[in-house]
């Protein structure tokens, strides 16, 4: 937007400015201060019509340049708007300086002293030194302003910066802060459109004070600003030189902000980023909301901004596309509890869910979040599952209290993955002794635990002998035994479980007889 500087040497007097030498004579003085260009004018003038310099009031202290509206371009300053005052963080937009090539700049102008032996050189700029003349009041004194050594001291790409420092920064930081506020200045299409300082003209400011009377009266000037001192070789009688003692900003070159800020693309960013902050909060309160069950009724409305913030995000398709299932299955969820009775379609949300937390991407930005926005939503999904026994529902789990590989099917749960102490079948009919499970081939003599001897669940207590005897058994010949034997069993009746009774193994041979030996009692055993 600008174009190189070109070396000039010009002087202004009377009404037309005009190129002078260095050893070329100066026209006439003009004793009336008003026909003469403005400084403003002058500093302008010299830049050119494409260049436009403007006589802005630059503070010499200010290192990383301002901007404003047009009409006020120095209204504020990148250091302390943008970046909350933090010089480190705006230490990449100081200016950089670049020779202004053999620029030479005069300019003359008449002034009155005022009441008291003022002179007022306020219209120079903030820079100008306070002066007072002991002379006689009204006295016409000549003014001249000479720029040495002049430079460029020229801001760096403005808008490019502040998106790289707004990448970079910590989210909540206060440099984030303050430069989304400050580019937001910069990106409002309602307000003035806003221009910033692109170079700052420096040099070194000579200024000749003289009397036009040189023959009557001697021009003593007091130098009220420490930044100027007297020049005492080149001072003389009624003609007093300043030296600027070092190089100050004398005008600058603003540049509208827009353009650059879009070809940098800063306020796109600053609106993705806020975008993409804004639906993951959405995403995440609306979930948390919908899970307790709150605002069910409003879940579509809102929905329909977060799918908004979403495509207005600058999110990967990959991104997008986690989102917008999430988002379905939290609406899925609000739907599901909106109902009496939960119903199968709830299965496939929580298989989309099921999909999202378990993605290859892991490497997504917003996959950490989302795995903590889904992770109730999934479990409130499995809670409903779980509770009306749907095609989704969990694993049953059976509690196997008593370590024997079979579970108690009056203690479950549902559960993802097996639970300690758990096991998967419901098969165990008492989970308080490890003998009672299914498939007990032993049988006991006393009951399990609770009276019962079925240790075998088989829904019955099995005995293990039933045989009652006949007693004993012989041939006889002649009256005489020739065989005896036991006819093996519970002599009389069968007892219970647990209960005694005599059992019949053997009985003695006599020469006329066939008798039951004497037995020990024995328990009936079961299971």
């Amino acid at each position: 937007m600008t174009r190189p500087w070109i070396p000039l040497a010009l002087f202004f007097g009377a009404c037309t400015p005009v190129a002078v030498g260095p050893d070329e004579p100066r026209a006439p003085v003009a004793r009336d201060a008003v026909s003469l260009p403005s400084w403003c004018s002058a500093i302008e003038a010299a830049a050119g019509q494409s260049a436009e310099f403007r006589c802005l009031n630059v503070p010499n202290f200010l290192v990383t340049g301002f901007f404003g509206p047009a009409r006020n371009p120095e209204r504020s300053d990148f250091e302390n708007a943008c970046f909350g005052g933090n010089a480190d963080a705006a230490s990449r937009l100081r200016l950089s300086v670049r020779p202004a090539a053999a620029l030479s700049f005069d300019y003359e102008a008449v002034q009155r002293l005022g009441a008291g032996g003022t002179l007022d050189l306020a219209f120079l700029g903030p820079w100008a030194p306070k002066l007072s003349a002991k002379t006689t009041n009204f006295e016409t004194v000549r003014i001249r302003v000479r720029l040495e050594d002049a430079e460029l001291r020229v801001l760096p790409s403005v808008a490019e910066i502040l998106r790289q420092q707004y990448q970079e920064s910590a989210q909540a930081s206060e440099v984030r802060r303050s430069l989304e506020a400050c580019i937001d200045t910069f990106c409002d299409k309602n307000g003035d459109p806003l221009t910033y300082t692109a170079k700052v003209l420096a040099a070194t400011v000579v200024i000749t004070v003289s009397a036009q009377s040189l023959a009557e009266h001697q021009l003593e000037v007091g130098v009220g600003a420490a930044q100027f001192g007297l020049d005492k070789k080149r001072s003389k009688r009624g003609e007093l030189v300043l030296r600027a003692a070092e190089k100050l900003n004398v005008a600058a070159l603003v540049e509208p902000a827009g353009p650059a800020f879009a070809q940098a693309k800063t306020c796109e960013l600053v609106q993705e980023t806020r975008a993409r902050k804004q639906a993951l909060s959405s995403l995440s309160d609306l979930a948390l909301a919908t899970v307790a069950g709150r605002t069910l009724d409003t879940a579509g409305t809102r929905a329909d901004e977060i799918r908004d913030h979403i495509a207005k995000g600058g999110f990967s398709d990959t991104e997008r596309s986690a989102l917008v299932s999430s988002l379905d299955a939290v609406l899925e969820l609000a739907d599901q509890l909106r109902k009496k009775k939960p119903t199968a379609a709830l299965c496939q949300s929580r298989k989309l869910v099921e999909s999202v937390l378990s993605s290859s991407a892991k490497d997504s930005r917003v996959h950490a979040l989302l795995a903590d926005v889904l992770a109730p939503i999934e479990h409130r999904m499995a809670d409903l599952a779980n509770t009306q026994a749907l095609p989704c529902a969990d694993p049953l789990w059976f509690k196997d209290l008593d370590r024997d590989g079979f579970g108690d099917p009056k203690a479950s749960r549902r559960s993802e993955s097996q639970p300690p102490g758990f096991v998967a079948n419901g098969l165990d009919c008492y989970d308080q002794n490890p003998e009672a499970h299914p498939g007990q081939q032993r049988s006991f003599a006393q009951h399990r635990g609770d009276k019962s001897f079925d240790y075998d669940c088989d829904g019955r207590s099995t005995k293990s002998d039933n045989i009652v005897s006949e007693g004993c058994r012989s041939i006889t010949t002649l009256g005489i035994v020739t065989k005896c034997w036991a006819d093996v069993g519970w002599q009389g009746s069968a007892p219970d479980c647990g209960e005694q009774g005599k059992w019949l193994t053997s009985c003695e041979e006599g020469t006329l007889s066939c008798s039951q030996s004497e037995e020990p009692r024995r328990i009936q055993t079961c299971r």
